[in-house]
């Protein structure tokens, strides 16, 4: 059976975990986002592979743009940046960004969803991560066409990587396709 995707590009999907609500990110989430992405513990843990500039913002302005730069992405159809708001203040405490990309692997070549996920560091929680990944993993489907979910976590990521583990996913390899290190692989299942 061959499954019909909405196009995330043309409206972009809002979800509830019951926590947390993740929107297309907007400038009305800049100064929230500053406290994520200026935040020294966090800092360290985020994915800025491929990415031009690093996601290490002290000025309100700074964050401003990179909202714009990201923004202008979503436009060109490039990736999704979410906003993360925790329900119960109302603030937006990360991001997840995510889109899909050609892979290769010993299986050839095929779709993988790539996702940055970046969190201030009171919420780099087991409880957290795994209820956004559980999220991620049952609804971008309708989305998204992928057959893996590649991730990134670092050694001192401890919480992640054990989400990680807990849900399925393993680590791979640096390698001529995937010139980048810390890396995790879920294999998934594309019936909804």
């Amino acid at each position: 059976m061959e499954i019909k995707l909405l196009d995330p590009y043309t409206v972009c999907p809002v979800y509830d975990t019951g926590s947390f609500l993740l929107r297309l990110v907007q400038q009305e989430d800049a100064e929230d986002l500053l406290g994520c992405y200026s935040d020294p513990e966090s800092i360290p843990l985020f994915n800025s592979d491929n990415c031009r500039f690093g996601f290490s913002m002290h000025l309100l302005d700074d964050m401003k743009a990179t909202i714009e730069a990201w923004l202008a992405e979503y436009r060109e159809r490039r990736f999704v940046r979410f906003s993360i708001i925790d329900q119960t203040t109302g603030c937006v405490i990360g991001t997840v960004e995510f889109f899909t990309r050609a892979v290769q692997s010993a299986g050839g070549q095929h779709e993988a969803g790539i996702l940055r996920l970046d969190l201030k560091s009171g919420y780099e929680r087991e409880a957290v991560l795994c209820e956004i990944l559980e999220l991620v993993e049952s609804r971008f489907a309708e989305y998204f066409a992928y057959s893996s979910i590649l991730t990134k976590a670092v050694p001192q990521a401890a919480a992640r990587i054990s989400v990680l583990h807990h849900l399925g996913y393993q680590r791979i390899e640096r390698s001529k396709d995937l010139p980048y290190d810390f890396y995790y692989i879920k294999e998934v299942n594309r019936e909804l």
